[in-house]
C-alpha cells in the first residue's frame, strides 16, 4: 500500500497546481468615485410637503449611516451621495425631475413614492435604472412587466388579505364568534379600491356578509350621510381606508355620534400618521384596529435614539411614524443590492447566462449590475450580526426598522415579504398583534367585543 501513496500524493499536488495554474489573474480594482449619487423624487412643495419632508429626512439620514458605518464595502467603501428633487405633488414634474437626476446628476438608482411613483418608475424603465419604491400601493406598480423597478413594502393585495386574516385571528384569540357581517367604506382611488377587494373576497371566503360598500370623496368636510347609511345597516365590523385629513373628519364624527360596532373598525391609510392622533381625543380612536406599514413602537428599540436624533436636528421632530422608518429601511435594502455586485467588482449574469466578473466604472453597466444585485437579495433574521452599531448592538436597518421578517423579491421586483402588521390601539398604543411573530413580549391580549363609548 506505501509503494502507491507517494505517486498518488504527487500526483494529486501537481493537478492542485494545474488547477490554480490556470486560474486567471485576479484583475485591479477599478478606482471607484470616493462617492456616487443616488436620487429620491418626492413632494417638498405641493399638496404632500409634509410627507415629502419626513421621506426625505429618513433617507438623508439612512445616507449618513451608510456612510459612516463602512459605506458600500465591496466598492472600496465608497460612499452614497442623495440628491433630493422636488416633485410638488404633480407627476408630470416627477417625471421631469428624474429625468434630470438620470441624465444629468448621473444617479445609479432613485426612489420615489406615492403618489407620483408611478411616473417615476416609467422614466426609470425607459433609462434602464433601478427604481426602489418604499411607500405606494398604485397596484400596477409591479404587475406592467418592468424590469428595474422594485417595491420594499406590501402590495395592495398584501393589505387587504391581512387584515381580513387579522380579523378573524381576533376573534378566535379572543374567543368570540368571528363578524358576521361588514360594511365597507374608502376613499375613491385605484390603491384604496385594489386594497378594498382583496379585503372583500378573504372576507366573503370566511362566510362574512358584505353589507354595504361605498367609495367616499377624501376632500368631503363631513361623513354623516355616510354614517348614517352605515349605522342603519347595523355591521359588526367596519373596514375604512382613508388619508389622514379625511379620517380625522370621520372619527370625529363618529365619536360625537357614538357609532359603535361590536368588532370595531380595520382601517389602513392615514390613521397611520402621528398627525391623526394628535388631532383627536384618545376616545375617538380608542380600540381601534389599524394596517402598520412600519413600526409602531419605534420608540421601544435599541436603535431608536441613533435615528431619532438626526431626525430631530433635520426637521426638529421626533421620529413618530412609519414614513421615515420606510425610506430608511429601502436605503439599506438598496446597499445590500450594491453589495452584491462580488468582492472585486461586477458580477454580470445577463450575457449568455455564464459568470464573468465584469470590472467597470460604466454607469450603465453599474445600473445593470445593481438590478441584478437587487434580485438577488435574500435578507433574514439571521443577517442582523452582519452590522453593529456603535453600542455593539445587533442591527440591521432594512429588517429591524421596518420590522421586517425578510427580505426578497419576486420576478415582478414586489417584496414577498413586505406585508406590514395590524395593531389594535389599547390605552393609547398601537400594540401590533397579527401576525403573532410580530407581537411585543409584554403586548396584551386584544379587547373584543369592542368596549362601549361610555366604558372608553
Amino acid at each position: 500500500m506505501k509503494k502507491f501513496f507517494v505517486p498518488l500524493l504527487t500526483i494529486s499536488m501537481l493537478a492542485v497546481l494545474l488547477i490554480t495554474g490556470c486560474r486567471p489573474k485576479e484583475p485591479e480594482r477599478p478606482p471607484y468615485p470616493e462617492e456616487m449619487p443616488c436620487g429620491l423624487v418626492v413632494d417638498l412643495s405641493g399638496p404632500h410637503a409634509e410627507l415629502g419632508k419626513k421621506l426625505a429626512c429618513g433617507a438623508e439620514v439612512a445616507i449618513e449611516h451608510l456612510n459612516y458605518w463602512g459605506g458600500i464595502r465591496n466598492m472600496l467603501s465608497m460612499k452614497l451621495r442623495l440628491i433630493v428633487a422636488d416633485d410638488g405633488g404633480s407627476p408630470e414634474q416627477a417625471a421631469a425631475e428624474a429625468e434630470r437626476l438620470i441624465t444629468d446628476e448621473g444617479v445609479i438608482f432613485i426612489m420615489g413614492t406615492w403618489p407620483t411613483a408611478m411616473a417615476v418608475s416609467e422614466v426609470a424603465e425607459e433609462n434602464a435604472i433601478p427604481f426602489i419604491c418604499p411607500l405606494s400601493l398604485d397596484p400596477e406598480l409591479t404587475e406592467r412587466g418592468y424590469n428595474y423597478t422594485f417595491r420594499t413594502v406590501g402590495s395592495p393585495e398584501d393589505v387587504g388579505s391581512q387584515m381580513a386574516s387579522a380579523m378573524l385571528q381576533f376573534a378566535q384569540d379572543a374567543g368570540v364568534d368571528p363578524p358576521k357581517t361588514c360594511f365597507m367604506e374608502y376613499v375613491s382611488d385605484d390603491p384604496s379600491r385594489t386594497v378594498a377587494e382583496a379585503f372583500k373576497s378573504a372576507a366573503e371566503a370566511a362566510g362574512i356578509e358584505i353589507v354595504g360598500e361605498e367609495k367616499v370623496d377624501a376632500t368631503a368636510t363631513t361623513f354623516v350621510p355616510l354614517l348614517e347609511k352605515i349605522e342603519a345597516a347595523k355591521p359588526d365590523v367596519l373596514f375604512s381606508c382613508h388619508y389622514t385629513d379625511d379620517a380625522i373628519i370621520l372619527y370625529r364624527e363618529m365619536m360625537e355620534r357614538q357609532t359603535y360596532f361590536p368588532y370595531g373598525i380595520m382601517s389602513c391609510g392615514g390613521v397611520e400618521d402621528a398627525r391623526f392622533y394628535k388631532s383627536l381625543p384618545q376616545q375617538a380612536y380608542a380600540y381601534n384596529f389599524c394596517y402598520e406599514t412600519g413600526d409602531p413602537l419605534p420608540q421601544r428599540r435599541t436603535y431608536y435614539n441613533y435615528i431619532n436624533d438626526r431626525v430631530r436636528a433635520k426637521i426638529g421632530e421626533d421620529w413618530q411614524d412609519y414614513y421615515i422608518g420606510t425610506t430608511y429601511g429601502a436605503i439599506w435594502i438598496v446597499k445590500e443590492g450594491l453589495e452584491r455586485m462580488t468582492t472585486f467588482g461586477i458580477t454580470s449574469l445577463r450575457e449568455k447566462g455564464a459568470w464573468e466578473r465584469e470590472l467597470t466604472l460604466d454607469l450603465a453597466k453599474l445600473r445593470d449590475n445593481l438590478d441584478d444585485g437587487l434580485r438577488g437579495v435574500a435578507i433574514t433574521r439571521a443577517w442582523v450580526e452582519k452590522i453593529q452599531l456603535p453600542d455593539a448592538t445587533p442591527f440591521l436597518p432594512a429588517l429591524q426598522v421596518m420590522r421586517f421578517d425578510r427580505v426578497e423579491f419576486d420576478e415582478a421586483g414586489q417584496d414577498i415579504y413586505g406585508a406590514g402588521k395590524v395593531s389594535q390601539n389599547i390605552n393609547g398604543t398601537r400594540w401590533p398583534l397579527y401576525p403573532a411573530t410580530g407581537k411585543e413580549p409584554d403586548s396584551p391580549s386584544v379587547v373584543l367585543p369592542i368596549p362601549s363609548w361610555a366604558e372608553r
